[in-house]
């Protein structure tokens, strides 16, 4: 994955991390992140994932990352995006366009809450497993989710987004 991600990310890039970027005991964090994070191109942002909260008093887990937040609005180009590391159920601009993208999932299928998602086209799965195990920009989220989505992404937006016409 390291690999993969340096591959794909500069160093001048900014990198959106939603949660779960290590799992270890408290007591080998430093070790984990050592042989992980610390290889790893760009600015990196932590969206806080429900294995993180751990380690956030520790200064050696808080000083890896340009930024740590429990949830985070951004806007890219003109398109609005929520990050969150659980998927949720309403977000900001939701009916008109905006973009929600969480992990937690991994690339679960079954269960209600996949099954919801499924008919959610502007929720995308960040998760690794969905993504090629790599860092991806918005449009390859929406590519690789199309595999589980149920409904097809608006077509004015995939216009904007593709640089498409008709």
């Amino acid at each position: 994955m390291i690999y993969r991600h340096n591959q794909k990310v500069k160093p001048q890039d900014h990198v959106f991390i939603l949660g779960d970027v290590v799992v270890c005991k408290e007591m080998e964090i430093e070790q984990c992140l050592a042989e992980t994070v610390d290889h790893l191109n760009g600015h990196l942002h932590l969206i806080l994932g429900n294995h993180d909260y751990k380690y956030i008093e520790d200064n050696a887990f808080f000083k890896r990352f340009e930024s740590i937040d429990e949830a985070k609005l951004i806007k890219d180009q003109d398109r609005w995006i929520q990050l969150f590391h659980y998927p949720i159920l309403r977000w900001y601009r939701k009916n008109k366009g905006a973009f929600h993208i969480y992990g937690h999932l991994h690339d679960e299928k079954k269960g209600k809450e996949a099954q919801w998602l499924r008919n959610e086209g502007y929720a995308l799965n960040a998760c690794v497993e969905v993504n090629n195990f790599m860092p991806c920009t918005l449009q390859e989220l929406i590519i690789n989710n199309q595999g589980i989505k149920d409904v097809p992404l608006d077509k004015n937006i995939k216009e904007k987004l593709f640089n498409i016409e008709g």
